[in-house]
């Protein structure tokens, strides 16, 4: 076919042809994810597990050695680095390019669940699906308002409990990675010598307290046409509820916490601390899920930021 020809005979369906061109052009070029540096990361899941007064010798034999035995089989994973630090262990999967990143958390959290023998005191391992080498894409600090007399390190329990999940909920966003302030705690301050006169030990304390503070399911008791669950609720909710746990009982006399202790709420010890502009506050920084556009999830995240600084943030003086 003579291209010119047909353009000259033709006028119109050429023109209907570049205007179709010209337009579909336009369309793909405003969906084109625009970033500063193309995604070609390999895609990463991170593993945290921490374990309070650990070394890092005890982490490394007692959960980051099991957890890589149950790991190393999984599909696609093409590289498996493990580091343990005093009460942390952290364990990073490297995948082929191709893999969906969804599935593999899905298969990572499946054999996970094939370790079952993990130290008593520690916490179950926490899935990220960002590398922990990946750097934050995004910074932001939370301070208090010049108005404002709390400590910002009071405020880690309630950045947690409060802010995290409406920054986590964010489309792109893959993991926080937080600095600064200390979490709320129970403290109980025992007496050596009311220990002494009551021949009360330290063991002793801690046994009965976490006996104490736990819910227990009782099974369901059947009557008639009904069933009734039954449960024990017995976590401490106020300092006043720990005052009451019986140390020791010998038929004749009691022994309570408030006998050889004091209970008041406070906070953990302070392990880092994080400066700006000379005043002490808690950082924030995102890392980006992986394949997520950088300017997108910046934006969106932007939108939530302002939101809570206009409503959650503005009504706790922060």
């Amino acid at each position: 076919m003579d291209i010119i020809r047909y353009s000259l005979e033709k006028p119109v369906s050429v023109t209907v042809g570049v205007i179709l061109v010209v337009l579909f052009g336009i369309i793909g070029l405003k969906a084109l994810p625009v970033q500063l540096t193309p995604d070609v990361e390999t895609p990463q899941i991170t593993v945290n597990t921490s374990w309070g007064g650990a070394t890092p010798y005890e982490v490394e034999k007692e959960i980051i050695e099991q957890q890589e035995e149950v790991l190393k089989g999984l599909q696609g994973l093409t590289k498996m680095e493990s580091a343990s630090y005093n009460s942390f262990g952290e364990l990073t999967l490297s995948f082929e390019i191709d893999t969906d990143i969804d599935d593999a958390l899905l298969r990572v959290s499946n054999k996970l669940n094939e370790v079952s023998n993990y130290p008593e005191t520690a916490n179950r391992p926490v899935i990220e699906a960002a590398g922990a080498q990946s750097s934050p894409v995004i910074w932001m600090v939370l301070r208090p308002k010049p108005e404002n007399t709390e400590h910002i390190n009071t405020y880690r329990t309630f950045f947690e409990d409060t802010v995290r999940q409406h920054l986590e909920r964010v489309p792109g966003v893959g993991s926080l990675f937080i600095f600064g302030g200390t979490e709320n705690q129970m403290e109980i301050i025992v007496d050596p010598q009311e220990m002494a006169r009551f021949d009360v030990s330290i063991n002793q304390i801690v046994r009965a307290v976490q006996n104490a503070n736990t819910n227990i399911s009782a099974g369901v008791l059947g009557i008639e046409k009904k069933n009734y669950r039954i449960r024990t609720v017995s976590q401490f909710q106020t300092p006043e509820e720990v005052f009451e746990v019986v140390l020791a009982d010998d038929g004749i006399h009691r022994v309570y916490l408030r006998d050889v202790a004091d209970v008041r709420a406070g906070h953990k010890k302070e392990d880092v601390s994080v400066l700006h502009n000379g005043e002490q506050v808690i950082v924030i920084g995102v890392r980006r899920e992986q394949g997520a556009n950088v300017l997108d999830m910046s934006d969106r995240l932007e939108q939530v930021v302002n939101n809570l600084n206009a409503t959650l943030l503005e009504q706790n003086g922060l």
